[in-house]
């Protein structure tokens, strides 16, 4: 029996390079492809385009981020000024928890974050961004701020520091009168 084997192999392999009689199948794949070839028309010539030299040096660049000239920063000007008790915080740690009037005018009572009270009036500063004190009124306080906007701009914002309802509103008069 294995000397079958060699000879089965050869044979084998023999018939392998016989023809595979797929040879009309060969001539209509190339009849078909001769017939049906697809008619592409040429590109047209490509068009030339002017040049442009970009010649604004002096002109500011669109892309970069712009800002305020001719003026400076607030606070800038203030630089040398000695700050206030209240400007070491911010206005948004602050709370309102009293007003006082006296001889008609207004004083908010004031506490920081560490729990500091503080009696502050209508001019008086406030706040890490050079806020003023614009009006004390029984509803609470307002505060002018001039803050930078997200596009660069310097905008002013106007910010209400509310007293809570439950605090006493007192008169405050001179002893003896």
């Amino acid at each position: 029996m294995m000397k079958w084997i060699p000879a089965l192999l050869i044979v084998g392999l023999l018939a392998g390079c016989g023809d595979d009689g797929f040879d009309d199948l060969r001539q209509f794949m190339d009849e078909a492809g001769k017939k049906n070839a697809p008619k592409v028309e040429p590109l047209p010539a490509p068009k030339p385009h002017d040049t442009f030299v970009y010649q604004a040096e002096q002109v500011p660049d669109p892309f970069s981020p712009r800002s305020l000239k001719g003026g400076q920063a607030p606070g800038e000007t203030e630089a040398a000024r000695p700050r206030g008790s209240l400007e070491e915080f911010a206005l948004e740690g602050l709370r309102v928890t009293g007003i006082i009037e006296r001889n008609g005018a207004f004083q908010a009572l004031v506490v920081s974050p560490d729990n500091r009270l503080f009696a502050a009036k209508v001019g008086d500063r406030i706040g890490q961004n050079g806020g003023t004190i614009t009006a004390i009124s029984y509803k609470g306080v307002k505060v002018k701020e001039r803050i930078m906007s997200a596009a660069g701009k310097w905008t002013e914002v106007t910010t209400e520091l509310a007293k809570p309802e439950e605090t006493a509103i007192r008169e405050l008069k001179p002893a003896g009168k």
